[in-house]
């Protein structure tokens, strides 16, 4: 499937999401949890790139992997999060549109090389990579991340 056609189904699947609670999260009192706010943060800002990006050089994204990575989203909220659909179908939507249009890690990233995932000329690193990419239906598989190894910080 083309990238364009891929970023239409988002746009569609995504139109009724409402944002505005995630995207309150970030300043509300409430939330006193800085990773929570964090991740709306960046989910929020995702959800708004989906819906300002052109694509100028469309390229092809495979359909089987498209499908896979939907099926490991519903595995994973099916056995962790007790079927939350909605959460789920945004966390698969966003998460497709990550990973596969705008390249971009699964997870918040910052370019401070202590935090778990992080940019560093131009590549993104994931500590817990290395642990987690083996796990059943792994969603590491379609991240962007590379993995640190035993060498560390370079």
């Amino acid at each position: 499937m083309k990238a364009s056609k891929l970023l239409k189904i988002i746009r569609t699947e995504l139109k009724d999401y409402p944002i505005e609670y995630l995207k309150n999260k970030v300043t509300d009192d409430r939330y006193k949890d800085p990773l929570v706010k964090k991740l709306a943060k960046y989910n929020s800002e995702a959800y708004d790139e989906i819906y300002s990006i052109e694509i100028k050089d469309d390229f092809e994204v495979k359909d089987n992997v498209i499908n896979k990575m939907k099926g490991d989203i519903n595995y994973y909220f099916d056995t962790y999060a007790g079927g939350d659909v909605e959460n789920r179908e945004f966390t698969k939507y966003l998460s497709l549109y990550l990973a596969f249009i705008a390249k971009k890690p699964l997870h918040p990233f910052s370019d401070d090389r202590n935090d778990e995932v992080y940019e560093f000329n131009g590549t993104y690193y994931c500590k817990g990579r290395i642990k987690y990419i083996n796990d059943k239906r792994s969603l590491c598989r379609y991240c962007v991340c590379k993995s640190l190894g035993y060498a560390g910080m370079f």
